[in-house]
């Protein structure tokens, strides 16, 4: 998919409720670029593909967890195989605006959260968020109602509030809008590696194909995507291969191959970095889900 100038607005009406619960199946009409007025807390359930959060494109896996600021554009493009469907794709949560603003005057504890929904309107992702804890918190939002659902919900933010996170986008919303060509340019290399990544890849390669010289494509595709171009080609081989450890029996030094690691030492290092565990630890963890 290429990234558009405009993104497509997207309306959505919560009028009778402060917190509103939706989810995605795969293929769905409504997976595309597009802003709206809420703040979204989005979770991964099932598939791989590629992350666009304002200016940010990465690589995405079950698990992932975001909150989207009002006004950014993003979308959750899955790589899917022809005829492949899946009933649950994501778990979203929708809250207005000025929920915490207005609601911070009468119950000023509320103040606390000040400085997570500001970093939100860049994008952030929650890291080491156990899947499972991720899983529950949305059930039991999705699955309450009125004060009840208010209280799940607040529970659930004041947890995130106290866990690790790492800013997306280095772009205002009100100035991606106009990045369409930036993007673009980085939707061709973040694709090519996604399409790749089993094969060595150079930055050369990406380089002549920007039509940029490798120092200053290293720059751009830094300050662009904000990693660093090997990071990035790393992140998306550790993303595949945890499909890979939770989905199959290949040995790891198999699935290290596979996933154009050609080195076992370096897979290990690299996944224990990326996942905060060991390939191993990860496959005893996930793969009886």
């Amino acid at each position: 998919m290429s990234v558009s100038k405009d993104p497509v607005w997207e309306f959505i009406q919560i009028e009778e409720q402060s917190i509103f619960y939706k989810e995605h199946g795969v293929p769905h009409h409504s997976i595309h670029w597009h802003v709206h007025e809420q703040y979204e807390l989005h979770l991964i359930v099932k598939t791989n593909g590629k992350a666009m959060i304002g200016n940010y494109l990465g690589p995405f896996s079950p698990g992932q967890l975001t909150l989207v600021g009002p006004w950014l554009p993003h979308n959750w493009e899955s790589n899917l195989q022809p005829g492949e469907t899946h009933k649950l794709r994501d778990m979203v949560i929708l809250f207005k605006p000025d929920l915490f603003d207005t609601a911070a005057n009468s119950f000023p504890e509320l103040a606390q959260f000040a400085n997570l929904l500001e970093q939100a309107k860049m994008g952030i992702e929650f890291l080491n968020v156990p899947f499972e804890k991720a899983v529950y918190h949305f059930e039991q939002v999705k699955n309450s109602e009125g004060v009840t659902r208010l209280i799940n919900f607040l529970s659930f933010v004041d947890y995130l509030n106290n866990t690790s996170t790492r800013l997306l986008s280095n772009m205002p919303a009100s100035e991606v809008k106009d990045a369409g060509t930036l993007q673009a340019r980085i939707n061709d290399v973040v694709d090519y590696v996604m399409e790749n990544y089993q094969q060595p890849i150079r930055l050369k390669t990406l380089a002549d194909r920007l039509d940029m010289t490798e120092s200053y494509f290293s720059r751009f595709f830094h300050q662009s995507s904000g990693h660093r171009f090997i990071d990035f080609v790393n992140r998306v081989r550790v993303q595949r291969a945890c499909v890979l450890l939770s989905d199959t029996n290949d040995t790891i030094a198999d699935i290290s191959q596979m996933v154009g690691f050609h080195n076992l030492a370096n897979f290990s290092r690299q996944f224990r970095r990326i996942k905060g565990i060991s390939p191993l630890a990860y496959r005893k963890k996930y793969s009886a889900q």
